[in-house]
């Protein structure tokens, strides 16, 4: 529900400290690994990415489109939105060090706005918002730039993943191109090909490129081997000497009897479909291996037994 809120006008250079005096900005704790009792605090937001992204809300406006800058404040993010569209066309461009912006959409006031230090018009500004997410191990800014008429920014003051923190933690000179990649992989955003080929390299992630998640090395690393093996999961020889094992013990089984003594035991990454296949290939490879079989031709009737 909507708690309260407030309209600020013109002039916008006092504005800033009064919109902030209104957000929330509590002490956040996290343990960003293992080898400590103590944990990290840090502000949500920081004082400076707010003030930068507020600023380049009020720089690159579209004025003649007549609309509002809006600040939602969430309970663990913020959210800024302005009217026009995103100059670089994609954020992607932005966190290249090459990058400069083509042009400016209101040149005077930008101009004028860097003289009194309130933006960076050498592009900085939105590198510089990334890289305090990344030190203190935060999920990056999101960008919404698809409306074309209208650029909106979400930081977050939380984390949203432990295994991203750690991976963070342990690499701490990891480019910022790297992080945006994980940092998608963690919100479930989709990843180019090439980029997903990059992070297998890297030996950051596995798994299919719909389901990425923590390879071995990064599991182990970050003590998260027991997440590894749920997404993971075992080799066939793992399951099919469970099947036999319960055979064994009980005699007989119906195909829905394996299903459940397999299921949980079953990578994560697999969907129901693929986990329904994965039982049904381990019967077929153990059947094939004259180890188990059917005691009757009617399959709605028969049991799975040992030969």
């Amino acid at each position: 529900m909507d708690r309260d809120y407030a309209i600020f006008k013109i002039p916008f250079i006092n504005v800033v400290d009064k919109v902030f005096a209104k957000v929330r900005n509590l002490t956040y704790r996290y343990m960003p690994n293992q080898m400590t009792l103590f944990p990290m605090e840090t502000e949500q937001y920081d004082s400076w990415l707010m003030r930068e992204l507020l600023n380049n809300c009020i720089a690159h406006t579209n004025y003649q489109l007549g609309g509002r800058i809006y600040v939602d404040e969430f309970e663990d993010k913020l959210k800024f939105s302005n009217p026009g569209d995103f100059i670089p066309q994609k954020i992607e461009n932005v966190l290249e060090v090459s990058y400069r912006p083509p042009y400016y959409r209101n040149k005077l006031l930008a101009d004028t706005m860097m003289a009194f230090h309130m933006i960076e018009t050498a592009s900085f500004g939105i590198r510089r918002a990334y890289n305090i997410q990344k030190a203190k191990y935060f999920p990056m800014p999101d960008y919404d730039v698809n409306s074309g008429t209208h650029v909106e920014v979400t930081i977050y003051g939380k984390i949203l993943n432990d295994s991203y923190m750690h991976i963070l933690y342990d690499h701490q000179d990891m480019d910022l191109q790297t992080v945006f990649l994980l940092d998608r992989i963690q919100k479930g955003l989709p990843v180019e090909k090439e980029d997903v080929d990059k992070l297998r390299s890297q030996k950051l992630v596995e798994g299919r490129s719909t389901s990425l998640y923590l390879s071995a090395s990064a599991a182990q690393s970050i003590d998260k081997s027991a997440a590894y093996i749920k997404n993971k999961g075992f080799d066939d020889k793992y399951y099919k000497d469970l099947i036999v094992e319960y055979l064994r013990k009980y005699g007989k089984a119906k195909k829905k009897d394996i299903r459940e003594l397999l299921w949980e035991k079953l990578p994560d990454a697999l969907s129901d479909a693929q986990k329904e296949h994965k039982v049904s290939n381990l019967l077929a490879a153990l059947k094939k291996a004259y180890i188990i079989d059917t005691d009757s031709s009617n399959q709605q009737r028969s049991y799975w037994v040992l030969k």
